[in-house]
């Protein structure tokens, strides 16, 4: 006699369904940015669409996002709509370091997670600084190293998941913002 149980399978969260909840979770932290659904399309490939209140804040997302990621042989195309319906392209003119910056300001100034955005120079490089808060990313994922099955990362890390790392060679460095110190901690 079989057992009527249902024997328990070991499953992991897709790839596509992971980076849909990246997107969702960092870029969809904000009033103004809804994620649609994960599609499926013809060929194996998903589409992500954003739809974003505000044509400068659309244009700037449209700019800074990776729009096709491959992860083994499927690829994610994510697309950005205006309220209205209308596809959203991204710059493709050669854009400035401070231009770069100024887009995440633009991108992100009513997402939750996002602090500021800097420009700096060294000796061999210059690069933008997105500077996200603190904070961790966390939603279910069929982890199995950790015991509630949560993908955890921090925010930074998550939002250096889904936008682009350079533009025009310039280099995108994601940056945590600085924890304040309590009144009896002090540095050493």
């Amino acid at each position: 006699m079989t057992n009527p149980r249902k024997k328990a399978q070991i499953r992991l969260s897709p790839p596509e369904a992971t980076y849909f909840n990246e997107i969702k979770f960092s870029i969809g932290n904000d009033p103004l940015v809804r994620v649609g659904p994960l599609i499926e399309m013809p060929g194996g490939n998903f589409r992500i669409t954003l739809h974003v209140q505000g044509t400068q804040k659309a244009r700037a997302l449209a700019t800074l996002l990776i729009r096709t990621k491959q992860i083994g042989n499927l690829r994610i195309h994510v697309r950005v709509k205006t309220t209205e319906g209308n596809v959203v392209q991204p710059i493709s003119r050669t854009l400035s370091p401070r231009e770069i910056a100024n887009l995440y300001r633009v991108a992100f100034r009513t997402n939750r997670l996002f602090n500021f955005a800097m420009v700096r120079a060294s000796i061999s490089f210059t690069a933008v600084y997105p500077v996200f808060k603190a904070q961790v990313i966390q939603f279910f994922n069929d982890d199995l190293s950790d015991l509630f099955n949560n993908f955890n990362r921090v925010a930074a890390f998550v939002f250096r998941d889904v936008l682009r790392n350079t533009i025009n060679r310039t280099p995108i460095l994601f940056s945590t913002a600085r924890k304040k110190m309590g009144s009896t901690s002090h540095r050493k």
